[in-house]
């Protein structure tokens, strides 16, 4: 568990300066999935169903397809699935759900149907943290910083982790 609260600080604090096996900085889709990814280390479910973790998108096939190479990881020592969700009815069925801009207008529809299921959502729009929306990744001074609704993981009945809030820009 050190390790990993290591390596998302690392995340956290340097990663678009660091270059571990790659030419120059890491592209932006690449720190969110890393961020996405790390959430889930520092998230902790009522139960995994078929002791499975599912990280969902909607319409962000970027994500997803950087969210792919952590695919061979075991996360709470569970299997790891990365889906592009077209159902909206289907999004019940994940355990993190990334909510990008083109998500934004169907926010609503999404967060009655997730109300009281323990989904944790996480967006890069800023706004929408505080309109259910639990974690928000946000650029500031050239750096990936989150920040987290503990409410809202609440209503869900998710745990997150005191490691993950006291690295948060800022917790409501």
């Amino acid at each position: 568990m050190m390790r990993r609260l290591a390596c998302f600080i690392v995340a956290l604090v340097g990663l678009p300066f660091i270059s571990i096996g790659f030419a120059g900085p890491l592209p932006e889709y690449a720190m969110k999935a890393a961020f996405v990814y790390n959430f889930t280390l520092f998230t902790e479910w009522p139960t995994l169903p078929n002791n499975t973790l599912k990280i969902c998108t909607l319409e962000s096939d970027t994500l997803k397809q950087e969210l792919e190479k952590f695919r061979n990881n075991q996360p709470h020592g569970a299997t790891l699935l990365i889906s592009r969700i077209t159902s909206l009815e289907a999004i019940k069925e994940c355990q993190a759900l990334y909510l990008s801009e083109e998500d934004k207008k169907r926010l609503p529809v999404i967060m009655s149907l997730l109300e009281n299921t323990p989904v944790l959502t996480i967006t890069d729009v800023p706004e929408l943290v505080g309109k259910g929306v639990m974690i928000g990744i946000k650029t500031e001074n050239k750096r990936l910083v989150f920040v987290v609704d503990t409410q809202a993981a609440k209503k869900s009945s998710l745990y997150l982790s005191s490691k993950l809030l006291s690295l948060a820009k800022k917790v409501y």
